[in-house]
């Protein structure tokens, strides 16, 4: 006999301890913690910044647009939900997707695990000069 169940199908428990039952009802709060890998301020490279960012279950990332510079991620776990501009669209492991100068874009996980991402920034090494 087969039995086959994924995670994300699943509704977590309601127990007092669970992460959802901690932020019942501020579940537009942002949740996640970024790590800063490598940037100008404390590493050689000049115009790169590189980052890891989980987002729990029910987070987002604070929206934001980067005038001068463009970004690009790659997602290592997880479910989630991509608004750059205009676009929104599902995403999930192993998608990578391209992030423009100026265009504000946000984060949201809808699974159930934690989804967690690499990203860089580049800053126009033109507009330095």
């Amino acid at each position: 006999m087969k039995y086959l169940v994924n995670v994300d199908e699943k509704k977590p428990d309601e127990d007092k301890r669970s992460l959802r039952h901690v932020v019942q009802g501020r579940e537009s709060e942002i949740l996640r913690d970024t790590y800063y890998l490598v940037d100008p301020a404390h590493s050689p490279s000049k115009n790169l910044t590189m980052g890891y960012t989980v987002i729990y279950p029910t987070g987002k990332t604070t929206g934001h647009a980067h005038a001068d510079m463009e970004e690009v991620y790659y997602i290592l776990s997880g479910k989630g939900q991509m608004v750059i501009g205009d676009d929104e669209f599902p995403i999930q492991a192993g998608d990578a997707f391209y992030v423009p100068f100026g265009a504000f874009h946000v984060t949201y996980n809808t699974g159930n695990q934690p989804l967690a991402m690499v990203w860089v920034t580049g800053r126009d090494a033109s507009a330095a000069k």
